[in-house]
C-alpha cells in the first residue's frame, strides 16, 4: 500500500497541471491516493484574481490517473498557514504517514519510489521527523540524515504532526540549547530571525514552527542524496522573486541506481560541514541574504 500524496494549490493552474503531470510519471501514481486542497479567493480579490483561483480549482477537479482523487475546495481564503494545518490534520486522521508537495514542486519519476521505501522503513523510529525528496547540492549520492530538513517534496508521520500541533502554541527559541542554536540556524541568524518574524505575524510560515519543533526534539530528516525534485518557485516567474539561488542552482533531478539507507540515525560530520559551507558560500553576497530570506519566508517550505 502506497502513501497518499497531498498537494496544496491556490491560483496557479498551469503549475498545478505540470505538477500533476510529473507525479503521474512515477510508476506508483496509479495505485496512489491523491488529496488536493485548493484555497479560495481573498475577500478583496479582483475579477482576474478570482478567475485564476477558480481555474486552478477546475484543473484540480478534472485530474485523473490516480487510484482515488480527493479534492477539497475552499470558497473563502484560509491563508497559507491555515490551509496546510487544516489539510494535513484531515489527512492524518486516517493515514499513518503522507507525502506532501506544493504546486510548484516538480518531482522526478523515482520520487514516489524513494518516498514509499523510506516512510515504512522509519515509521517506528521516534528520532525521524520526516523524509525529503530534495537534497542539498553537496555531492552526496546516498540518502543521509540531517538536522536541517526541507519541505520541498517531503513526507512526515501522523505521530510527528500530531505532537507538533500539541506543542505549537508553546514553541519558542528558548527550547533550543545555546550550544545548538548555530546548528539550527546553519548560517548567522537565518532561521531564528524567520521564527521571530513569524511570531510577530510579519510572515506566514507554519514550517519554520515545524522546523523548530522537530529540531528541539533532536529529530532528523532523511534527505534523498540524489536530488529528486525541482522547485519551480525559483525560476524568476514569481512577483519580486530573484531567479535562482544556491539551494537550487546546479542541483538538477538525478537518477538513483540503488537506495542505500544510512546505517544509523545521526548526522555525519562531513554532511554537516558540507551544508554549512553551502550556506556560507551562498550567503556571501549581501544581496543574496535579503533576496533569499524573502523567498524562504514564503516559499522555502511551501509556497
Amino acid at each position: 500500500m502506497y502513501a497518499p500524496v497531498v498537494v496544496f494549490a491556490y491560483n496557479r493552474a498551469a503549475l498545478l497541471s505540470k505538477c500533476i503531470e510529473h507525479l503521474l510519471s512515477c510508476p506508483e501514481a496509479r495505485e496512489t491516493e491523491l488529496y488536493i486542497f485548493c484555497d479560495g479567493p481573498k475577500d478583496d480579490a479582483g475579477e482576474e484574481a478570482r478567475k485564476a483561483v477558480l481555474k486552478t480549482q477546475y484543473v484540480a477537479q478534472a485530474i485523473t490517473g490516480f487510484k482515488h482523487t480527493h479534492v477539497v475546495v475552499q470558497t473563502t481564503n484560509a491563508g497559507l498557514t491555515q490551509s496546510v494545518l487544516n489539510g494535513l490534520t484531515q489527512v492524518f486522521k486516517s493515514n499513518a504517514y503522507a507525502i506532501i508537495i506544493e504546486d510548484d514542486i516538480m518531482v522526478g519519476n523515482q520520487f514516489l519510489t524513494f518516498m514509499n521505501q523510506a516512510l515504512p522503513a522509519y515509521a517506528d523510529e521516534r528520532k525521524v521527523a520526516g523524509i525529503s525528496g530534495y537534497s542539498f547540492p553537496i555531492g552526496e549520492s546516498d540518502p543521509y540524515f540531517s538536522r536541517t530538513g526541507s519541505c520541498w517534496g517531503w513526507a512526515t508521520y501522523s505521530r510527528v504532526w500530531n505532537d507538533f500541533l500539541k506543542s505549537r502554541a508553546q514553541l519558542d527559541l528558548s527550547l533550543i540549547d545555546n550550544n545548538e542554536l548555530n546548528l539550527f540556524n546553519v548560517y548567522q541568524n537565518v532561521y531564528s530571525d524567520m521564527f521571530k518574524q513569524s511570531k510577530q505575524s510579519l510572515i506566514q510560515s507554519w514550517a519554520i514552527e515545524f522546523y523548530l519543533y522537530y529540531f528541539s526534539q533532536k529529530q532528523y530528516f532523511l534527505m534523498s542524496g540524489v536530488n529528486l525534485i525541482t522547485n519551480q518557485g525559483f525560476d524568476g516567474s514569481g512577483t519580486h522573486q530573484q531567479k535562482g539561488n544556491f539551494l537550487t542552482d546546479h542541483n538538477p533531478v538525478g537518477t538513483m541506481s540503488s537506495i542505500n539507507f544510512p546505517n544509523q540515525i545521526s548526522e555525519y560530520v562531513k554532511v554537516r560541514k558540507k551544508i554549512e559551507k553551502l550556506y556560507r558560500n551562498g550567503f556571501a553576497k549581501p544581496s543574496m541574504i535579503k533576496a533569499l530570506l524573502k523567498k524562504l519566508s514564503s516559499k522555502f517550505f511551501y509556497k
